[in-house]
This record gives C-alpha cells, sequence and structure tokens, in this order.
C-alpha cells in the first residue's frame, strides 16, 4: 500500500521448522499471500532455518533451498516486494543473504557483511562476509542478478530502501550509515537474534538510534521460538521505528506466525533531510559506491492505516508523563533565566490575565519560577481588563487564581478608554477596529505597567495562534518575552490539567473550569473562537503535518480526513482556511518577541521558520 508519501511496510516471522525446508516454504507462501504491505521483510535465513549448523555445508540442502525460493516466488500471489533469508553458494563460497523479489523477479542479493563469530554465534564456520565481495552480479536461476552494495529506488516517489543482516545493525560503523548517505531512507534487518534478559531492550534502543542518525526508517524482524536449541532460546521481536521515534513494536515467546505492519511517511523523511545541514554535508560520501536497482510501488486506492492516526499528533503516547514535565521545566528555567538576566530594577513580571487558557498557563510558570527563585509572588502583577462583553465567569476565574496564588493582583476596567479612543477616531462600528483596539489598549496598559513598576510584559500567546495568527498585531502579539510561544493549544491544555492534578490542587476547581470553558477572546458578544478558525485540535493537527513532515495542502486533506473523518465541504473549509491564514499572517510572525522553544519547532523568525511576509501560496 502506497499514498501520499505512506508506504505500509511489514516485519514478519512464519512459523518455520528448522531444517525442514519444503514445511518452510509453503509457511513463507502463507504469510506472503496475505501481507497487505508494500514492503515486506522475513529474518535471517527464513528458508533454511538459521540454526541449520552443519547442514549448511550439504550441497543437497543448499539446492532445496534454490529450488524453495523458485518455488515461493512462482506461487505467491502478492504482488508487493518481499526480502527473503536464505545461503547461496556462490563459485563455491556461502553467503548469508537477502534476497530481495517482486513478481517472479529476483531484484537484488545483499549478503551479510559481519559475521558474529563469539559467544553463542560461530557463522564464520560456514559463511564468508560480503562486505569485501567484488562481485557485482550473480547467475540465479538463469539470470544475472545484481549482487552485493545495493540499494532500491522508486525514482518518481523518492523511496529509496537498503537492507542489512542482523550483526549489521551492531557493527561500530554499519552497513546502513553507508547507505543513508548515499541516499537511503528505509533500511530493512532481517535478523536472528538470541534472547536473554535486557536483549529486547537493547535491539529497541539500537534500532531507534540508527533510525535517529540514519534519518530514515528503520524496519527490524527476528526469527521466532522455532530456532530456539537446547541452549540458546530465541523470540519474535520486531521493532520498527522512523527518525529516532518508535513507530510499532512486538515481541512475543510463541511458535505461531507473527506480523507487525506500520505506515511510513517516507515524505516527512525527506523533508527532515532536506532540512538537515550535517546530513546534507555528508551526503554522497558514502565510503562504497551503490548500484541502484529500479523498483515500482504502486500506488492505492483505498489505504488504510494500521493505528488509528494520533489527532494530537504533538501530544507523543509514549512517556508523556515525563514530556509533560520536562515542558513545565523548560517553560520554568525559561523564566527564569530572562528574570536573571534583567536589571533588578525591571524584572518583576507583568502579564494580563484574562480567565483564559493561556494566561492561566502563563501564570502558573510565573508563580514556579518566582518560587524557585525564593521571590515574593507580589513580584508578579497580574491585571486583569474586563471591557464591554467580558463575562462575569472569566472575570471570575481570573480573579480567584490572582488571589490564591498570591500575587499582586490589579483590576483596571477598560470600556470607557476603549469608547473615548473610538470616538476620537470617528468609529463606531463593532467590526475588527473595535475587536483590536481593546487588544491594543490592554497591551499598553501593560507595557506602561511596566514601566511603573520596574517589570517586563510577559506575553501569553501560544504556536496555535502565533500558526494561524489569531493575535493583534501590537496587541496580544506584542511582549517582552513570550513563555506560551512554543506549546500548541493542545499542549497548554495537557500542561493545566497537569498543574490541576499535581502542583496546583488547591485551585484544581478554577483550572477545571477553564479547561472546561469554551475558547474565546471576549472582544464581542458571543464570540466562539473555535467557530470561526475552527477546533484546535484539528488545526494542530494540520500545524503538525505541515511544519513537522512538510506535508502539502492534498495530503493534508487526506490525512484530516482519515483522522478526524470530516465531510467534504468541512474538510475544505479547514484546510483551506488553515493554509490561507498560516500564509498570510507571516507579518505578525516576523515581528515576535523571544520565547522558548518546546517541542522541537518554532516559528520564530529569529529561529528555525524563516518566510518573507509577502511570500504567495495558490
Amino acid at each position: 500500500m502506497y499514498k501520499h508519501g505512506y508506504i505500509k511496510v511489514a516485519a514478519v516471522t512464519p512459523k518455520i521448522s528448522v531444517g525442514d525446508i519444503e514445511f518452510n516454504k509453503k509457511q513463507i507462501i502463507k504469510v506472503l499471500d496475505k501481507s497487505k504491505a508494500s514492503l515486506t521483510v522475513f529474518p535471517e535465513l527464513t528458508v533454511t532455518g538459521y540454526s541449520s549448523s552443519d547442514l549448511f555445508y550439504q550441497g543437497s540442502f543448499i539446492e532445496e533451498a534454490l529450488e524453495a525460493i523458485k518455488y515461493i516466488k512462482e506461487h505467491t500471489t502478492y504482488k508487493g516486494i518481499y526480502m527473503l533469508g536464505a545461503p547461496l553458494d556462490i563459485y563455491g563460497v556461502l553467503y548469508n543473504c537477502a534476497i530481495v523479489i517482486q513478481n517472479d523477479e529476483v531484484l537484488g542479493v545483499v549478503p551479510k557483511h559481519y559475521l558474529p563469530n563469539h559467544h553463542e554465534f560461530y557463522e564464520k564456520r560456514w559463511f564468508h562476509s560480503g562486505k569485501d565481495s567484488v562481485l557485482t552480479k550473480i547467475d540465479l536461476f538463469n539470470q544475472k542478478v545484481p549482487f552485493g552494495y545495493l540499494i532500491f529506488e522508486d525514482v518518481d516517489k523518492h523511496i529509496r530502501f537498503g537492507i542489512e543482516i542482523c550483526q549489521d545493525l551492531w557493527a561500530t560503523y554499519s552497513p546502513s550509515d553507508d547507505m543513508s548517505l548515499a541516499g537511503a531512507n528505509i533500511i530493512f534487518n532481517l535478523s536472528a537474534s538470541s534472547e536473554y534478559v535486557g536483549k529486547q531492550s537493547l535491539r529497541r534502543h539500537a534500532v531507534l538510534d540508527h533510525s535517529r542518525k540514519q534519518m530514515a526508517a528503520y524496519i527490524y524482524t527476528t526469527s521466532g521460538h522455532y530456532e530456539s536449541s537446547s541452549e540458546i532460546v530465541y523470540s519474535s521481536h520486531k521493532v520498527i521505528a522512523s527518525l529516532g521515534e518508535l513507530v510499532a513494536e512486538s515481541h512475543a515467546f510463541t511458535d505461531e506466525e507473527t506480523h507487525l505492519y506500520a505506515d511510513i511517511d517516507v515524505m516527512g523523511i525527506n523533508y527532515q533531510k532536506r532540512q538537515d545541514s550535517t546530513y546534507r554535508d555528508m551526503h554522497l560520501k558514502n565510503e562504497n559506491k551503490y548500484e541502484y536497482i529500479k523498483i515500482e510501488i504502486n500506488e492505492s486506492k483505498n489505504y488504510t492505516f494500521e493505528q488509528a492516526l494520533n489527532q494530537t499528533p504533538f501530544i507523543s503516547p509514549y512517556n508523556l508523563d515525563e514530556d509533560i514535565k520536562v515542558a513545565n521545566h523548560l517553560q520554568i528555567f525559561a523564566l527564569i533565566k530572562r528574570l536573571e538576566s534583567i536589571p533588578k530594577s525591571a524584572n518583576k513580571i507583568i502579564l494580563g490575565i484574562s480567565g483564559g487558557l493561556d494566561s492561566a498557563l502563563a501564570l502558573l510558570v510565573s508563580h514556579q519560577a518566582m518560587k524557585y527563585l525564593k521571590r515574593d509572588p507580589k513580584d508578579i502583577i497580574a491585571v486583569t481588563m474586563p471591557a464591554f462583553v467580558t463575562s462575569s465567569k472569566s472575570k471570575s476565574y481570573a480573579l480567584e487564581l490572582m488571589d490564591k496564588l498570591g500575587v499582586t493582583s490589579i483590576e483596571i476596567p477598560i470600556s470607557e478608554a476603549v469608547d473615548l479612543h473610538l470616538k476620537s477616531i470617528n468609529h463606531e462600528d463593532k467590526d475588527v477596529t473595535y475587536e483590536n483596539t481593546q487588544a491594543r489598549m490592554r497591551t499598553m496598559i501593560l507595557m506602561n505597567l511596566a514601566n511603573k513598576h520596574g517589570g517586563f510584559v510577559l506575553g501569553t500567546g501560544d504556536l496555535s495562534e502565533i500558526a494561524l495568527g489569531w493575535m493583534t498585531y501590537n496587541g496580544d502579539q506584542m511582549s517582552m518575552y513570550a513563555i506560551n510561544a512554543g506549546l500548541p493549544k493542545t499542549w497548554v491544555k495537557v500542561l493545566i490539567d497537569y498543574h490541576a492534578k499535581n502542583d496546583y490542587k488547591n485551585i484544581s476547581k478554577v483550572l477545571n473550569h477553564i479547561l472546561e470553558a469554551p475558547i474565546t477572546p471576549e472582544l464581542k458578544e458571543d464570540q466562539d473562537t473555535e467557530i470561526t478558525i475552527g477546533r484546535y485540535d484539528i488545526n494542530d493537527f494540520m500545524l503538525f503535518h505541515h511544519l513537522i513532515n512538510g506535508a502539502s495542502e492534498d495530503k493534508i486533506k487526506w490525512l484530516v480526513k482519515k483522522a478526524f473523518e470530516l465531510d467534504n465541504d468541512s474538510l475544505e473549509t479547514y484546510v483551506n482556511r488553515f493554509f490561507k491564514r498560516f500564509y498570510t499572517q507571516q507579518f505578525k510572525r516576523q515581528t515576535l518577541p523571544e520565547g522558548p522553544k518546546i517541542l522541537g519547532i518554532s516559528l520564530s523568525p529569529r529561529g528555525e521558520y524563516r518566510m518573507p511576509s509577502d511570500v504567495k501560496r495558490k
């Protein structure tokens, strides 16, 4: 399956019997015929069994393995590309190989480079390393087949995969390191890895780290329990990673066949590679020369994901508790550094409190920073500035937060000041001028209070608002430090929930009220932000895939449809609105105040996102 840069891969382990090639070939076909992946990888020496020992010396055994491979490729109904592990006798020397096949054609053969010959492994007894082989073609099934240093490439879809076998992964300089420099963006590993306490974790971390440093996806599969002998036990462990992130994993002690599927965003991998200057510096400086084997991955009409797409992709399901604590500490210590850098005569914190999500989080972080510095929370000057349509609820939430945290609390109604200003410019309509006047009035008050009390204005706007331009230029867009600028709205909610359950249980009730309340700037009556710009979870979903994975508008439409099941009209509205706002509002980002990077991305014009204000998209 392939669609919009996503390709489905499978790591499989058939149920085989060591030495019983006739049985094994039928099991391999059984597994292949039901594979729904475009690329399927089997364990090391699948056809014969890894533990066949001195059977590898027998010519009849090797010939039987060849006949089995021929039978498999002629009888399977599978149309994708698959990688089988088998021994090959080449000019009288035996190699441990991965044979790459599609539609009755052997596309190429990759030999194992590094042969373990220590502890329970003694592969050099039977096999020869392919690392220094001068062979580039071998005769196989009456055809000349590419052999050795190979990368399999679909040029149009920018898919390039390489193969290594078991121990190759553990080498100081792995073949896959070299392949990645030659352009490979997917690596497959056919393995037969013995089991002991702690080995599972070692494998997982090795695969994760390879996918990170190689800027690729790494698909790893091992042989199963059937390889276990009198002293050595094997298990079926499969790990699939991409760019250092775990995509899928399974680990089982079973004598049944096992499968692990995953969806790899090859387009996203390529996007990350294009950004990485270190990779560019090393690109094509690979030690070995590779032959690029042409392959063709067919586009799927209907692509189904193995797991439901994460609707909040900024929030990883793995190690969430740890991530939350790190995000919290990043905010606290970023603010501490700013406080320590400012002269004592001007390092009080001035911030506006609306009774909404963003200002609540900024206030909590300010309180934590002052506590860490053993400073009086009264050095936080929190200001609520109700206007014409400020609700009694949001105002009460703001006042309760300020009171229970013991900060300096100031209430400055702005209705009269706004009305006076609008009259001075002869403006009566309740339009964008009316709304922006309130935001700019509040910012002016905060700036002047900072001068008066010796402090700096702490901005409260978040990454989602910055991306969508949902802020008033020279209003809430401006501050001396933007503490939430690195967090999308979905993360703001997660952190407030965390604080309510942990550090600030004494104000959990009001924090939960804030979490449950509709999101609104309260600049006009009955204003609901998500009615105007759409749900924040959907906007954050699009922001993630556009910023992190470089997804196009068409691809994002497809992903949003899959993740949220929107009707076509809603889908068009969401995606078109997002891209229009994202690019037309760049001018507001060009003058953003500094703020801490929290999640590995930033829209700071000084950091990693560079875009002219007048860029045109469509």
